[in-house]
């Protein structure tokens, strides 16, 4: 699919080597610029599919920055063209919509390489990413509930078969959260995440205990999945756990199906690893007592991190294998002693590092909080 391209470089012989680039590859270029405040006027009334950045440019502020500006616009997927690759500057591309961080002189290979990627995507796969990202909790909604949370969500094709989840139950003077992790890929896995969120409000609005939730829920899949004959049965199912913090009691409870989390108990330094068995939601569950369920007390600067396989089954590091969940506690345990904030960004350079040039197996879905930190908004 021909793709409109905006191209900002401030070396106009690289510049123009770009622009053959994408002639070449039978995409268009809609408009170059050499600095970031040129490309953030032209934002406000046009738009891309497509941004090639580079990050230091001719004016006051570098390509990083100008791409935080544009987002705020128009959430354009950018790629970076860029002699300057220290970590530093990775760290701070992450969060624009990043799709390629390539090193300068970069080749017309390459950037082909880059756009087959994208290639794939249609308007109206960025259409239901911009509807998943309504329904769904974004990271300043969680941070809002829960200072010094960790977020990071990184679809594998755009739209996702993970989501978060977290309702504010006023009435009860706590929160219900969580993750889900529908079975596949792409469309069918992001249509089933969309009702599977939309049942857990539902439910979590009525019911008071995770498990009847759960159980509810699971009624309701398999009512609205089975269809009416065996043609229309849907065999995707989800893979879920909730928690249910209580701040008056200083506890937290914690209920799922075929999902592991991670307790950071601040007295001990110590990360435990608990991983909830059963059968995935979309299958029968004959009771409520079938489902895991646990109810642990927090202290102060403990935190719970929850996550979906696709961090745990990533596959990367010297010897390309999974991370695994003690890869993954490694990494905490690295972390443990960070201010929140860098211990995200520090956690999700560990991420794309470990993954480096292996393709990405798998949604990635990955939530910390520190119960203590929960703030009932009225």
């Amino acid at each position: 699919m021909k793709k409109k391209i905006v191209i900002v470089e401030d070396d106009y012989i690289i510049q123009e080597l770009h622009k053959h680039y994408v002639a070449n590859l039978g995409h268009e270029v809609v408009a170059a610029f050499a600095t970031g405040e040129e490309a953030i006027n032209y934002f406000k009334n046009n738009t891309a599919d497509l941004i090639l950045m580079d990050i230091r440019l001719e004016d006051s502020i570098d390509g990083i920055e100008t791409m935080e500006k544009i987002q705020k616009i128009n959430p354009i997927p950018v790629v970076y063209i860029t002699g300057n690759t220290e970590d530093g500057n990775y760290r701070r591309a992450i969060g624009t919509n990043m799709k390629g961080f390539l090193s300068k002189p970069v080749s017309q290979n390459e950037l082909e390489s880059v756009l087959n990627s994208l290639n794939e995507l249609t308007e109206s796969i960025l259409y239901a990413e911009r509807i998943q990202k309504a329904i769904f909790p974004q990271r300043q909604e969680i941070h809002k509930l829960f200072a010094n949370s960790l977020y990071i969500f990184r679809p594998k094709d755009i739209i996702s078969g993970d989501f978060s989840f977290l309702v504010n139950r006023k009435k009860n003077k706590d929160v219900v959260g969580g993750i889900g992790d529908c079975t596949g890929h792409g469309i069918p896995a992001a249509l089933l995440s969309v009702l599977c969120h939309e049942i857990l409000v539902t439910k979590t609005r009525k019911f008071k205990e995770l498990r009847k939730i759960i159980f509810e829920l699971n009624k309701s899949i398999i009512r609205n999945l089975s269809g009416l004959n065996k043609e229309n049965k849907v065999a995707d199912a989800l893979d879920l756990i909730l928690f249910r913090v209580i701040p008056e009691e200083s506890t937290i409870q914690i209920s799922g199906i075929k999902r592991s989390f991670i307790h950071y108990d601040s007295d001990s330094k110590t990360h435990f690893y608990y991983s909830l068995k059963g059968n995935s939601i979309g299958t029968i569950i004959k009771s409520e007592d079938e489902i895991p369920f646990m109810s642990l007390r927090f202290k102060e600067n403990d935190y719970f991190y929850f996550f979906t396989d696709g961090v745990t089954d990533q596959f990367g590091g010297p010897n390309s294998k999974k991370l695994m969940k003690k890869g993954l506690i490694e990494c905490l345990n690295n972390l443990s002693q960070m201010p929140p904030l860098k211990r995200e960004i520090e956690l999700n350079i560990f991420l794309r590092q470990w993954q480096d040039k292996t393709e990405q197996t798998d949604d990635i879905l990955f939530m910390g909080i520190s119960p203590s930190n929960f703030k009932l908004i009225s």
